[in-house]
């Protein structure tokens, strides 16, 4: 084998890896993404902690004075949301009946199962909103 094809061999194959680690984060993130929602405001608690106390390099004494505040502030802003619930369902019901007159009688059951996707989600952060008022009182 000449030592141009063993580089031309070498080339390929760092190409292929590339493109498969690309299109393997790639899809990680889309997934990640996606779901990032089904594990609840719980979920997002925690990330926000383990962001604030890796981009602030946070002690475990300031992590402790800090999670009460973000506790209260993520129900304070789901109190916020919640309150708009109403004015934000209706806005959903009128876009979802006018996005049906434009699909098809499969695309439209899709389309009701996304909605009731969400509104499990809804309830998941209702259910969330009270418990944690209570753990506040």
């Amino acid at each position: 084998m000449t030592p141009g094809k063993l580089w031309v061999g070498l080339a390929v194959l760092f190409l292929a890896g590339a493109l498969t680690g690309i299109a393997g984060a790639t899809l990680y993130h889309q997934y990640e993404q996606e779901h990032r929602w089904e594990r609840g405001p719980a979920a997002k608690h925690d990330r926000i902690m383990k962001r604030l106390t890796s981009e602030l390099a946070l002690t475990p004494a300031q992590q402790a004075d800090i999670e009460p505040i973000v506790s209260r502030t993520h129900v304070e802003i789901l109190q916020l949301r919640f309150l708009l619930q109403p004015e934000v369902e209706q806005a959903l019901t009128k876009g979802m009946a006018e996005m049906k007159t434009k699909l098809s009688v499969e695309q439209q059951e899709e389309l009701d199962d996304l909605y009731a996707k969400l509104q499990r989600h809804w309830q998941v952060s209702h259910d969330y909103l009270r418990a944690a008022q209570e753990r506040m009182k």
